[in-house]
């Protein structure tokens, strides 16, 4: 019943609404549960924690993809760096680099080019990947 109307009610009104409550109460019949309603809850609970154990962790990404996707990123920084030469800006001129600008020395003849634009395309995707494989890993982490 609204509590609005309630306040509104006279004293009388309340009365008879109150004793026609307790009559109801009283006349209505009182249901037991079964002899086994006990054991059904137990058994409905112990389901559900089977089932919660049962459910292993698996990684988003699997170990064996994780490795693939790491050497082909190696191998295609690899390739970028064996067939188009590291051209330094001005400003990392003075900067003596002789030694390590070609480490990856192969006597491989691959006769294709890569232009520059390319090369710090796959440099700015390994970048983001590696950024965004950790905000992922970190969310499931925090939220698993």
């Amino acid at each position: 019943m609204n509590p609005k109307y309630i306040a509104v009610m006279s004293n009388k009104e309340k009365e008879l609404l109150d004793n026609f409550a307790k009559k109801m109460v009283k006349n209505s019949p009182i249901e037991k549960p079964s002899k086994s309603f006990s054991s059904n809850v137990m058994n409905a609970i112990n389901a559900l924690e089977v089932k919660k154990k049962s459910s292993v962790y698996q990684p988003l990404i699997s170990k064996r993809v994780w490795f693939l996707i790491v050497g082909s990123l190696i191998a295609s920084m690899v390739l970028l760096l064996k067939t188009k030469p590291i051209e330094m800006p001005n400003f990392l001129s003075k900067i003596d680099i002789s030694g390590i600008s070609n480490p990856f020395y192969f006597d491989y003849s691959l006769n294709f080019s890569v232009s520059n634009v390319t090369l710090y395309c796959f440099l700015f995707l390994a970048i983001m990947a590696v950024i965004q494989f950790n905000y992922i890993r970190n969310y499931y982490n925090n939220y698993s």
